[in-house]
């Protein structure tokens, strides 16, 4: 039997905030290449995961699942029966619940605590294949096969990671062209104009700031004083769309109502974009 789960499609601001969860925690974890160990990260909790315990039993039922006991300890149950991979994806799973069901998910005000399981698979796929080593394995061609085994992860899994990090071309290695993206039918300039144009509409400091973040993204460089031009910001975020994802995500969590709980709280020491987030709403 295994265990149902929702898996609709997030809000971007949401989206966000996972891939930050995730990365924060493989980077407090140490851990810098696949597959990422989620059994000995639960056996090792992080502060955030108090009276967390591990219990691998032969259940044949669910995958993994996650339990709170009346004495206050929390358990992550996972079935020895399952295949490697679908105890892997199960766990990842469990342990967002056990997230969201922690005091400091309560802190930051974490959307859908009361219905974590809804974005489980979301923050599974973020925990186990990271965007950029997923990237890093279509740039090397692999197939889909290939790439499972090295995730340890299940070929359905797989599949959903490689379309939401664009390596639609599976098993190839082959992107989608710069100004190409999901859902726009080929106009990709208009999209990258239009989120250029949203952050030239920005008021001062945040219009300042965010044009800073993406010059320095986008060069790997501090630009100095100049302010980039509009056609400038176009150009790169038409040029590498991991930039325009993560400003048009951060772009939306900066709109929200409760970035300041989101983001400026965040204790976990996450990549440079991340950090920079930070400085952002500041």
């Amino acid at each position: 039997m295994q265990q149902e789960y929702s898996d609709k499609e997030a809000p971007n601001a949401e989206v966000f905030l996972i891939e930050c969860l995730a990365g924060g925690l493989l980077q407090a974890y140490g851990i810098e290449e696949p597959p990422v160990p989620v059994r000995e990260m639960i056996k090792r909790p992080h502060f955030i995961f108090e009276h967390l315990t591990l219990l691998e039993l032969n259940l044949g039922l669910y995958d993994a699942a996650y339990r709170s006991c009346p004495d206050g300890s929390r358990l992550i149950v996972v079935d020895l029966t399952k295949p490697p991979a679908r105890q892997r994806a199960g766990m990842a799973r469990a342990l967002y619940i056990a997230f969201c069901r922690s005091p400091r998910a309560a802190e930051l005000h974490w959307p859908h605590c009361e219905h974590s399981y809804i974005r489980g698979d979301l923050f599974a796929r973020c925990l186990l294949m990271p965007a950029a080593w997923v990237r890093l394995a279509c740039a090397e061609a692999m197939p889909r096969e290939d790439i499972a085994a090295r995730f340890g992860v299940p070929a359905q899994m797989v599949a959903r990671r490689l379309s939401e990090v664009d390596c639609y071309a599976l098993g190839s290695g082959v992107a989608p062209s710069a100004h190409s993206y999901p859902g726009d039918g080929g106009s990709g300039r208009v999209v990258t104009e239009s989120l250029a144009k949203a952050l030239f509409s920005l008021k001062e400091p945040w219009q300042g700031r965010f044009l800073d973040l993406v010059a320095n993204l986008a060069t790997n460089s501090m630009r100095g004083k100049r302010k980039p031009t509009q056609e400038e910001v176009v150009t790169w975020l038409g040029a590498d769309q991991g930039l325009y994802r993560d400003m048009k995500l951060l772009l939306d969590v900066w709109r929200t109502p409760r970035r300041f709980y989101y983001l400026n709280q965040w204790r976990f020491d996450i990549s440079p974009m991340r950090r920079e987030a930070l400085r952002l709403v500041s």
